[in-house]
């Protein structure tokens, strides 16, 4: 005869009763320790106020150093700063290596952190650091009336233009100046590349009373791109370069093209003649006309021009007459 176990019968109430209590204690367990978590994080937050809140290891001297002295192992030491009083470009601890054997550009005291504009730079600083990406230095040759009398300086702008006879135009060819390049940078004057905006009282001449120039120079150097070099580079072979100098913040075109030296003298030189009438004879009420000395002159409408080697022509008839009185 086979064993039968009892049928357990397990109340339902009691196990979802059961389930909340277990679902319960793990919430006050997870709770308790964020709280906890919580709390930690905030003490350790006003410790590090407390403080002057987050600190960066940082080199400084030992001692006070002069401007020259070779950075090493035994004149810097490492020292924890809070990091909102330093500045962008401090030498960390662990950058020290960077700086490591350089020297001093400028005296620093003793605890004071070290920046890496404080030393000497591996790179060189010259003129090609100052060009952006793209652009070139070109140099050439200027006169006394390019350099504006030796006044011409480092970020001025000038308007470059070019002198030449035209190769194109047929015979007899005049010639031209036309726009080369406008608003170029100055660079630097000869070997000067500083402005003159650095705070400096200018010298200023006891006889003229202008401000004495800092040095004479023979070239200028430009700051333009490898198309606008290669442009000035040809024109320094065809022709002559004048520099206008332009105010820095004009930035409008100055919409000229060419002008030949024909177009220069025929500008203007379009016969006329101005007539004058009216006015009273004091002794009657009417002038006779009297003759004028116009050699050689056809006007249209006129007549034809009086012959060679006359000295009076007649106004011939219908052409105003000029009355011989007072006006």
């Amino acid at each position: 005869m086979p064993l039968r176990f009892p049928r357990l019968r397990i109340n339902r109430l009691w196990l979802s009763l059961g389930a909340a209590l277990v679902l319960g204690l793990l919430a006050a367990f997870l709770s308790t320790s964020y709280l906890k978590n919580r709390e930690q994080r905030i003490a350790a937050e006003l410790a590090q106020k407390a403080k002057g809140g987050p600190t960066v290891a940082v080199a400084v001297p030992t001692k006070d150093l002069t401007k020259g002295t070779n950075l090493d192992q035994r004149t810097v030491a490492a020292r924890e700063v809070a990091a909102d009083l330093l500045y962008d470009d401090v030498v960390t601890a662990d950058q020290f290596d960077k700086i490591a054997g350089r020297r001093l550009l400028k005296p620093v005291l003793q605890g004071r952190p070290l920046r890496f504009s404080d030393v000497q730079d591996d790179k060189a600083k010259d003129l090609s650091t100052a060009l952006q990406p793209g652009l070139r230095a070109l140099t050439f040759d200027i006169d006394e009336i390019n350099s504006f009398a030796q006044m011409l300086r480092p970020s001025n702008f000038v308007d470059l233009y070019l002198i030449a006879q035209d190769p194109t135009a047929p015979p007899p060819s005049s010639q031209e100046i036309r726009t080369l390049i406008p608003a170029v940078k100055v660079l630097a004057t000869g070997q000067t590349v500083k402005s003159a905006s650095d705070g400096t009282p200018p010298v200023i001449d006891p006889l003229t009373g202008q401000p004495r120039a800092a040095g004479t120079y023979s070239n200028i150097t430009v700051e333009v791109t490898p198309a606008q070099a290669a442009r000035i580079a040809l024109a320094q072979q065809v022709g002559r370069i004048r520099a206008l100098l332009r105010n820095p913040e004009d930035v409008k075109d100055p919409k000229f093209t060419t002008l030949s030296t024909a177009a220069l003298f025929r500008e203007g030189n379009s016969p006329s003649v101005e007539y004058i009438v009216g006015g009273k004879n004091s002794g009657s009420g009417s002038a006779a006309p009297i003759s004028i000395n116009m050699p050689n002159l056809n006007i249209p409408g006129m007549g034809a021009p009086a012959a060679a080697g006359s000295s009076n022509a007649s106004l011939p008839m219908g052409a105003p007459s000029v009355p011989n009185g007072t006006r």
